[in-house]
């Protein structure tokens, strides 16, 4: 488990069969995000202050090139192409999205899109076309990966978060500006459905078999589930204060929700729609992940700077790793 230490410019390394930190992995100024490689073998780190992204050997659990983006660009999300060959990095303060060959970790080429701000960034199962939510535009890019052309699909205000289908035809995207959820076809590009949602929705999921969209209302503390087929909410769920990120487990049948404000995560039955047990975690309970065994669920608290780890099976609390 890999976890960015923005105040500490480092990433911990945390043993899931333990749940020790094992050690710290030196990075630049200002890690933000962290994204794996298809195999696993390499993370990429966003270091915002410094604008560079670093490259570290999960295996070796070291930094293994430092890649210059720009001191003022604010790299923030990125992702890796299906095929591992490429890092598609995305700014809060540049109009552009950085590509980079991951064989050579140089720059390719820098896709303008327009505005600032970018938010999320995903592609579609085949790795033809990159979506990003450009959040001061009102718009999702889509970029063409093989000839870097761009297509504009406008939303509504303030798009925050993508989640894709399990069969790759829709792109979901949470307008935390606009209380909406704004739907489009893979196929044709084009925006088929604007649904009202909550208030500030920003984390969503989909579960595995595509029958459900799990969007959290950070204002209003509740989360919108959504029918697929008929795009229309069909229950809103009360869950915790500021619910920031949405997480579904592998076979589907449990949605988890971290709240910040309240430290708590709620732990949705996705069968019976209900909130079946209310986690204690920590102060700003924020971005979490669930272990690759599935039976672990892992949630970053970041205002007491520690990792709560949840036991899947029980729902019991398991540890607080302190001081990460």
């Amino acid at each position: 488990m890999f976890v960015v230490t923005r105040l500490s410019d480092a990433v911990a390394v945390i043993d899931d069969s333990t749940d020790q930190i094992i050690t710290r992995i030196p990075v630049g100024n200002g890690p933000v995000r962290i994204t794996m490689s298809p195999d696993r073998l390499k993370a990429y780190v966003s270091n915002g202050a410094a604008g560079t992204v670093s490259v570290l050997d999960t295996v070796a659990l070291t930094t293994t090139a430092t890649i210059q983006l720009g001191s003022k660009s604010r790299p923030q999300e990125s992702a890796v192409t299906p095929d591992g060959g490429r890092l598609f990095v995305i700014h809060q303060l540049s109009p552009t999205v950085t590509v980079i060959d991951t064989a050579t970790n140089l720059v390719i080429t820098n896709v303008f899109i327009g505005g600032h701000q970018a938010k999320d960034i995903l592609f579609t199962l085949d790795g033809r076309f990159a979506y990003i939510a450009n959040y001061s535009q009102g718009t999702v890019n889509v970029i063409d990966t093989a000839t870097y052309q761009v297509t504009t699909i406008p939303t509504a205000a303030g798009p925050r978060r993508l989640a894709i289908s399990p069969a790759g035809d829709r792109v979901f995207v949470t307008n935390n500006l606009g209380n909406s959820v704004s739907v489009i076809d893979t196929g044709t590009q084009q925006l088929i459905a604007t649904i009202p949602v909550g208030e500030k929705p920003r984390g969503i999921a989909i579960t595995p078999s595509g029958d459900a969209i799990y969007v959290g209302n950070v204002q209003g503390g509740t989360v919108s589930i959504i029918d697929s087929s008929t795009l229309t909410v069909i229950d809103t769920i009360t869950v915790g204060i500021k619910p920031w990120e949405v997480i579904i487990t592998e076979d589907g049948t449990l949605a988890f929700v971290s709240s910040s404000v309240s430290g708590t995560v709620s732990v949705i039955d996705t069968a019976t729609r209900k909130v079946i047990k209310m986690l204690a975690t920590g102060s700003g309970s924020f971005f979490s992940a669930i272990n690759p065994d599935g039976n672990r669920f892992y949630v970053s608290n970041s205002n007491d700077t520690t990792v709560t780890v949840v036991d899947i099976p029980s729902l019991t609390v398991l540890h607080v790793i302190p001081d990460v």
